[in-house]
């Protein structure tokens, strides 16, 4: 693992790429692991997602930084309000979303943690965008809870 310094785009960078090859990972073997076949598809498909990030951030231009428009996202807080669910081969629908959103939750934590550290401009920003794409993922997780599971009877 790369040492973090908020002095380097290029240290955050590859620090950022390894992170987003391990939460890859993480649902991969998840995705190996579940039983249902629906639960497999939903972390094969967040699995497709941080190669999405990988990609994003191997294609990256540091220089280029000042150029990214930032939008506001909506965050609905929802797993703000649950606890850690670990993973069973036999896991709900219910669980296996609240396994990404935690796991979301904590990755827009630690970007925007490291956002705040850093005095630099092009690094803070590039954590910015990092926190931007955890929260967007966060969001599209938590609407499908809402939506979802919370319609419930």
């Amino acid at each position: 693992m790369s040492t973090l310094s908020c002095s380097s785009t290029d240290d955050v960078v590859q620090f950022a790429i390894e992170t987003e090859e391990k939460s890859m990972a993480f649902y991969q073997k998840c995705a190996d692991r579940a039983r249902n076949s629906g639960i497999k598809k939903f972390f094969q498909e967040l699995a497709q997602e941080e190669q999405h990030h990988v990609d994003l951030l191997k294609g990256l231009n540091p220089e280029r930084l000042g150029d990214v428009k930032l939008e506001k996202i909506e965050d609905l807080h929802i797993s703000d309000y649950m606890h850690d669910v670990p993973f069973k081969e036999d896991l709900t629908y219910q669980d296996a979303l609240t396994i990404a959103m935690k796991k979301e939750e904590k990755a827009l934590a630690f970007y925007t943690a490291w956002q705040k550290k850093c005095i630099h401009e092009k690094t803070e920003k590039l954590f910015e965008i990092l926190a931007q794409e955890e929260l967007k993922h966060k969001l599209r997780l938590e609407k499908i809870y809402d939506e979802e599971v919370l319609t419930w009877d």
